[in-house]
């Protein structure tokens, strides 16, 4: 007990002892007397997006739906994703493209939050960015100066003494790492040297291992890049995407969010529900997408019960119909 207690101090859970401790040592699956108990006790909901909204095939079944039906109930709805290689105007109109009428104020990226981060500490110098286009639009938004996207065009042949001779830029003072399909030896030799200099500061977007992708091709996700810079450069970055706080502060500040009025939605335990837990939200977590039923089971999960959610259950969809079930059984 005094181990679990110490863990649930050092995560910075602020919801009361008993409600967590009840909720982390199992996670229920997801019925109708469930599902009504959870809405009525929530009035915002954070949804994760690919593998809970959305599939590499299209809008996942139900996902709409459920959307809908929160929204007609009165409930506030806003889009967290790792994702960093859209704005927030791009990934409002990619909802809109599915169908989800989302707004760009409703949505918290991490392109975005790297660009209002470095904004919020007064940052004044050059970015280097292991990235893609969408960082750059969103730090051009606030006059923040940076270099690197794309495929790095300077060859570096030879061995160790050639590369010696690599050209760095004196402005750089920051180094941001989020996905980037042109990721390569220059672009991990010229990140950690700029790490080298114990100021520069070291931000990465998130650190996810992979991207939810059906049958048999596994697609990295940005936790690639991101560590391939952290073993060269020996130094640990601060993580602004789910699990980490900024995260969700970002969606607080703005709206005045209360945490224990608000649930994450989410299809991985140890980014989704990792956020909630560190926040003080409650959690359902979807199984169409990274996370499977096993996960959640003490007999088999290679994940500590603290990860566990506080719901669980097959697609998004299930929530909706689950809802309407409770609502027939009270009018019969």
């Amino acid at each position: 007990m005094a181990k679990f207690l110490s863990r649930v101090h050092a995560l910075g859970l602020q919801a009361s002892f008993n409600w967590r401790f009840s909720s982390t040592m199992t996670a229920q699956k997801l019925n109708a007397d469930l599902s009504r108990e959870l809405v009525e006790s929530v009035d915002n909901f954070l949804f994760d997006c690919d593998g809970v909204l959305w599939d590499g095939i299209g809008a996942i079944p139900g996902s709409l739906e459920t959307i809908k039906y929160l929204k007609k109930l009165g409930k506030r709805v806003f889009y967290a994703t790792n994702n960093s290689t859209s704005t927030r105007e791009q990934y409002a109109q990619k909802c809109l493209n599915f169908g989800y009428d989302a707004t760009e104020e409703e949505i918290v990226c991490t392109a975005f939050i790297g660009a209002l981060y470095l904004k919020n500490i007064n940052f004044t110098g050059k970015v280097y960015l292991v990235g893609n286009p969408a960082m750059g639009v969103e730090l051009d938004k606030y006059g923040i100066p940076h270099t690197g996207i794309g495929p790095d065009q300077e060859k570096i042949d030879g061995f160790h003494p050639e590369w010696l001779t690599t050209k760095l830029d004196p402005e750089v003072n920051c180094v941001m790492v989020g996905f980037d399909k042109y990721l390569s030896f220059p672009k991990i030799l010229k990140a950690s040297s700029y790490l080298k200099k114990k100021d520069t500061i070291f931000l990465a977007t998130n650190e996810d291992s992979n991207l939810p992708a059906a049958g048999d091709i596994v697609i990295p996700g940005t936790g690639t890049m991101v560590h391939a810079v952290k073993c060269a450069s020996q130094r640990d970055p601060i993580v602004l995407g789910k699990p980490e706080r900024p995260m969700f502060d970002v969606l607080q500040k703005a709206h005045k969010l209360d945490p224990a009025r608000c649930c994450m939605v989410g299809d991985r335990l140890n980014t989704d529900i990792g956020l909630a837990k560190r926040c003080g939200l409650k959690s359902l977590l979807v199984l169409s997408g990274v996370s499977t039923e096993a996960d959640v089971q003490p007999e088999s999960s290679i994940f500590a019960k603290e990860q566990f959610p506080d719901y669980y259950t097959s697609t998004l969809g299930d929530l909706e119909k689950l809802l309407q079930n409770s609502q027939q059984q009270q009018q019969s």
